[in-house]
């Protein structure tokens, strides 16, 4: 890691002066810095409170979340299935350590650093994990459990954005090499995607416990 030299800042990666000049916003330095500062902090508040809540029921096996708010909203049942613990251990820790790092990377990014660009490939690589690890939970959740928690809707949603955020910033600043459709796509249709997948899984939502939320 370097911080920006002659006065010049440094871009978040291998683009040139030129390119970046010509980047959107959210895929320049300060843009892309912000970004991962806001779904970072809220994926880790998110996450910090569901820390909390498994911890007192731990401590007390008939606690009910404060999330528990009726209908389809039961934080409860989906921390106490098997799904909660896949590795042995809550899942919310695993976000502790990842949300994190997001919440750190945009702050470096916004003071000025250079990361290089093994640090931007090994991010990308966690925050698809991440992201393909919540898609699951999500299927598991509605499908599976048939259960939601707020909580974890939230870490579902900076997610989408974040992913795609991150693989539309990779394409234009050359981290990944990519053909001309997929810059296109990258500069027109990144934040159209993030709704349309947002809207898809909302809906999907919505469809499956139809009849819970109509009755709430």
């Amino acid at each position: 890691m370097s911080s920006s030299t002659n006065g010049v800042p440094n871009t978040t990666a291998s683009a040139t002066p030129a390119q970046q000049e010509a980047l959107p916003w959210w895929a320049a330095r300060t843009g892309f810095g912000w970004i991962n500062i806001i779904t970072g902090f809220f994926s880790l508040l998110a996450t910090a409170i569901l820390v909390g809540e498994r911890i007192d029921l731990y401590v007390d096996a008939n606690h009910h979340a404060s999330c528990d708010f009726g209908g389809p909203f039961s934080c409860t049942s989906v921390m106490k299935s098997p799904e909660a613990a896949l590795f042995g251990f809550p899942n919310p820790f695993i976000g502790l350590v990842g949300f994190t790092i997001l919440l750190v990377t945009g702050v470096v990014l916004i003071a000025g650093a250079k990361l290089a660009r093994w640090y931007w490939i090994a991010y990308s690589v966690g925050v698809v994990a991440a992201f393909t690890f919540l898609v699951w939970l999500y299927t598991q959740a509605v499908y599976d459990i048939k259960a939601l928690c707020i909580y974890c809707m939230i870490c579902w949603l900076m997610m989408i954005i974040l992913v795609f955020v991150v693989l539309g910033r990779n394409i234009l600043v050359g981290d990944f090499p990519a053909p001309k459709f997929l810059h296109g796509w990258a500069r027109n249709w990144m934040w159209i995607t993030v709704v349309i997948v947002a809207l898809a899984c909302a809906a999907s939502i919505f469809i499956k416990f139809m009849a819970q939320f109509l009755t709430m």
